[in-house]
């Protein structure tokens, strides 16, 4: 982190860990992909844990 902030790569208020990289991993896997066998894990709970995306719902009219 220290090294993308003095490269100019990130700003210092974007630091991030590598907890937070797992957390948009999951989230962005793209639509028809298994979000569970990209990120690796045994069970879909996980992937429930991990999965950030927002749900879609139809609103009434």
């Amino acid at each position: 982190m220290e090294n993308a902030v003095a490269d100019g790569i990130i700003e210092p208020g974007e630091k991030f860990g590598l907890h937070a990289m797992k957390r948009r991993g999951v989230t962005d896997t793209k639509k028809g992909e298994s979000k569970q066998e990209a990120a690796g894990f045994k069970s879909e709970r996980m992937v429930d844990v991990y999965d950030q995306s927002i749900p879609r719902v139809k609103t009434p009219d």
